[in-house]
């Protein structure tokens, strides 16, 4: 893999590859090496030549690949101890009566958790939030296996809000945890900052809620093509996309749902906090990032007028989600500008090698989308399937030969943290959207339409 602290050689993929162990190869150790680590792909030496101080992309400025992916890690980890300690509030284990402000404390207990209203219609600060983490530590670290690393989150967004005393820039505007047994959990965010509305989906937690089993009805289900995508696609695809069974209902077809669907609320959360000049992130970790990815996918191809475009999706140790067709359909997308999808995971996690293959009649191969960030201890890879001749080398990288025995510390967030931030500086001069147009790492014939 790529380091930055020693010297490279040229391989004949035209690429810079390094490994910081083998001095000598033999003949099957070069083999191995090339398959696992050349390809399409950018090495962290080579990111300070996409440095540039603003990036723009429809009339938007992006912060740099490290800045803007960050945030949605924090946000994806928090949405697990948010949820428990709701749940610890509802069931009478944690007395929130003198931390939670009056009107979500009558509202939250036998209902979704809806602060919209609050401050003007802003939501709910985030330092109202802090508070009561605050008044409750003692509490939470009983309920929080990692309190340590929770809290060590909470003052790094405590400190960028602290920025500017001016006002409050982070709300949280509605949080849907109070029907976890049967539909999946997410929270919605509002950054005034940055100026972009967060979705933001727990993963997988324990057999009290439908994750597990949703994780494992791996069937595949036809998920309506896109408006925006019908008259660009072919065959079959101009109807629909074959995509995993299970993400796909938790979000759009819910059979145990009592009233609308996931992405109905959404719907009804979002919209009113797209103000002009905002735009729409998607974010989550393991399960959540799966239905991140849906959810991207089908904002990016609709044609509501409200909805701006690019959808930007960052996620974090995905599991496979869709066929080769959705695969076709999502990257099309991104050719057309409507979505920026950076996938985040660490080599040695097996989550996102399964499912590789669909389950019932109709068995496919899966497949990965979007531009992939690749984490190793000292350095990264970064990836596309649209790349030019090396679908066998991605395949390889994403097959389920990984040392599930290690499974829990590879696909934890603070393993991928760790890794971002040993990789910052390099990282921090490196831009989403200059990815997409750097013709090595997407393929030649990959042209994206600018809004």
């Amino acid at each position: 893999k790529g380091s930055t602290k020693q010297s490279q050689s040229l391989l004949p993929s035209q690429q810079q590859y390094q490994h910081n162990k083998m001095k000598t190869y033999t003949f099957v150790s070069f083999v191995f090496a090339l398959i696992f680590q050349a390809g399409p792909f950018v090495l962290a030496t080579e990111a300070e030549a996409l440095a540039s101080s603003t990036k723009s992309f429809g009339g938007y400025d992006y912060p740099n690949l490290y800045d803007e992916a960050m945030p949605m890690l924090w946000a994806s980890k928090l949405v697990y101890s948010f949820a428990k300690l709701l749940e610890a509030g509802r069931e009478g284990s944690l007395d929130l009566g003198d931390t939670f402000p009056p009107e979500v404390l009558a509202a939250y207990k036998d209902k979704r958790l809806d602060v919209r209203d609050m401050e003007g219609g802003n939501g709910l600060p985030f330092n109202k939030l802090v508070e009561i983490v605050v008044a409750n530590a003692e509490n939470l670290k009983e309920i929080e296996s990692e309190w340590e690393y929770v809290g060590n989150i909470i003052q790094k967004i405590q400190a960028a809000e602290d920025a500017d005393q001016s006002s409050d820039d982070f709300f949280l505007e509605t949080f849907s945890s109070i029907d976890a047994a049967t539909q999946c959990v997410y929270g919605v965010l509002k950054d005034n900052k940055n100026k972009r509305v967060v979705v933001v989906f727990r993963g997988s937690t324990d057999l009290s809620t439908r994750d597990w089993q949703t994780n494992l009805s791996a069937q595949l289900e036809g998920m309506k093509t896109p408006k925006l995508l019908k008259d660009s696609l072919k065959g079959k695809l101009k109807k629909r996309v074959l995509v995993h069974r299970g993400f796909y209902n938790y979000i759009f077809n819910n059979k145990r749902a009592k009233g609308d669907q996931r992405y109905d609320m959404i719907l009804n959360d979002i919209k009113p906090f797209v103000e002009q000049g905002y735009k729409i992130y998607v974010t989550g970790h393991s399960l959540g990032a799966a239905l991140s990815s849906l959810l991207a996918f089908k904002l990016a191809g609709s044609d509501k007028s409200w909805i701006p475009k690019p959808i930007t999706c960052i996620s974090y140790a995905s599991p496979f989600v869709g066929t080769d067709g959705f695969r076709t359909a999502f990257t099309l997308l991104e050719q057309m500008g409507h979505i920026r999808y950076l996938r985040v995971n660490n080599d040695a996690d097996t989550v996102p090698t399964i499912p590789p293959f669909s389950l019932g009649l109709r068995r496919r191969l899966m497949k990965h989308v979007g531009i992939n960030l690749r984490l190793y201890d000292d350095s990264f890879i970064l990836s596309h399937p649209n790349s030019n001749g090396w679908g066998f080398v991605n395949a390889f990288r994403n097959s389920v030969l990984k040392p599930v025995w290690s499974v829990l510390k590879y696909h934890s967030l603070q393993t991928h943290e760790e890794r971002m931030d040993a990789q910052k500086e390099t990282l921090q001069n490196m831009h989403l959207n200059d990815l997409y147009d750097d013709g090595k790492l997407l393929g030649k014939e990959f042209n994206r339409d600018e809004l």
